[in-house]
């Protein structure tokens, strides 16, 4: 379960980090898109295994 939930956090935080106008933030903008690659990646991949390890 925690091998799901991870990369919807890992995208939820890059969608933060884009959307923020913190100045804190400001510069992490290619940041966001590492982690929203990071964790649709992750998420197809494991989606992928549970397909396979079901067959």
């Amino acid at each position: 379960m925690l091998q799901i939930i991870l990369p919807i956090i890992f995208i939820l935080f890059g969608i933060f980090l884009k959307k923020t106008t913190s100045p804190g933030f400001r510069n992490s903008k290619k940041l966001s898109n590492v982690f929203i690659i990071l964790g649709i990646s992750t998420l197809v991949a494991k989606m992928i295994l549970i397909y396979i390890h079901s067959r």
